[in-house]
Order: C-alpha cells, then structure tokens, then sequence
C-alpha cells in the first residue's frame, strides 16, 4: 500500500510539472505572435527596454547593421563580408547577464554571419518556430533590401562565396556573370574517350560538333 500511495502520488507530481511546461509554451507562443520579445541573446543592433519586454533600436550599432547589409549586396560573398569587418574591428556586441558576467564580443564567423543576415528580427518581425509575425519593435533594414540578401545568400553555397582553386585557368572566373540572375559563372567540362570538350588532339568528331553547339 505504501508503494501503491507513492507512485499515484509521484504520477500526479509528473502530470503537474508537464502541465506547467505546456501552459510556459503556450505562454511564449502567444507572446510570440504577438510580437513581443521573450528574452534571449541581446541582438545587434537592439537593446532590450528594462520596462518591458521590448527591443529598442540601438542607434550606433544599428548603423553597423546596415552597412554589413550593403556590404554583403556589394561583395556577394561572406568571406569577403568577414574580411572586411576583422579590418574595421567589427564584433558581435557585448552584454552582462544577471549575474555580472560579460558574454559576447567575439569576432563574427561564416555561420554568425549568415544568422544575422537571415534574421527578420531587423525587419520588424518575430519568428517562432516555422511561423513569421509582426514584432513590436521597430525595423533597422528596409524589406526590399532584406529579401536582395535572401535571393543573394543561397548562390554563396557552402564556401560562402569563397574563391575555389582555379586549376583549369579560367581567367575569367567568377568576372562573368549571368545575365538573367546576376550569378557568378564557373568553368565545367566532361572528358569522354581522353580528350575535353574544347577540341583537344585525338578528340572525335562527334565531340567536337557537341562541344561547337550552344547548350
């Protein structure tokens, strides 16, 4: 009976506590979409408002904000962005937590980069979870500006725009671009039978006829 008594009792002890983690979710989904700010790492850009859960627009970093936005529409490429900033001695911002202790600060990466180039934070909005609202605070970069970011971040691919090793000697390599997109062009070719597509001794005919018709 005592065991019986100790199990029902811990059984309502869980029940209780996942019922407080439900209702805490449900409290930060409902704050969330309505755009009120829930806590979390401090942004560039932003301080948070000690009378409340709000995001006030920092105005010394807010400027940095936007000049890494037309930094990276100038250089289309992360690397370069990255380069650039370690000259100017750019950094995430610094911010004390509760207990005293300084976090921050540290030069940006390819990944904090990207993170902050993709957060609709600074277009006045709030994410949560695969949902976007609007935020009650205000925007640092314009809409139009954001989304030529966003059309631009997927053609970095993974080296984030960084150069490759040009082992073939296009001299025009990345120079080109792409009259429709506006994307850089790389050199390709296949090799079929020991010789290239660009008509190298021994190449047959029929490659050659291939390699002279528009793709």
């Amino acid at each position: 009976m005592g065991r019986l008594m100790l199990n029902v009792l811990l059984s309502f002890a869980q029940f209780e506590r996942e019922i407080i983690l439900e209702r805490t979710w449900d409290k930060i989904a409902a704050a969330r979409r309505k755009g009120t700010w829930v806590g979390g790492m401090p942004l560039l850009g932003y301080d948070v408002d000690p009378k409340g859960s709000k995001l006030v627009v920092n105005k010394l970093e807010a400027k940095r904000i936007c000049s890494i936005f037309d930094l990276y529409l100038n250089h289309r490429s992360l690397i370069r962005v990255i380069a650039e900033l370690d000259q100017r001695q750019w950094n995430h911002n610094v911010w004390t937590t509760r207990s005293g202790t300084e976090r921050g600060g540290k030069p940006f990466t390819k990944a904090s980069l990207h993170k902050l180039l993709t957060n609709v934070t600074y277009i006045g909005k709030v994410r949560y979870k695969s949902e976007v609202h609007d935020g009650a605070h205000a925007a640092i970069i314009d809409t139009e500006v954001w989304q030529r970011v966003q059309s631009t971040i997927p053609r970095n691919g993974r080296t984030g725009g960084v150069e490759v090793r040009d082992k073939f000697g296009a001299l025009l390599k990345g120079l080109l671009r792409c009259a429709s997109c506006d994307a850089g062009m790389t050199p390709s070719h296949t090799t079929k039978g020991g010789a290239t597509d660009d008509g190298a001794p021994g190449a047959n005919p029929s490659d050659q006829l291939a390699a002279d018709q528009p793709s």
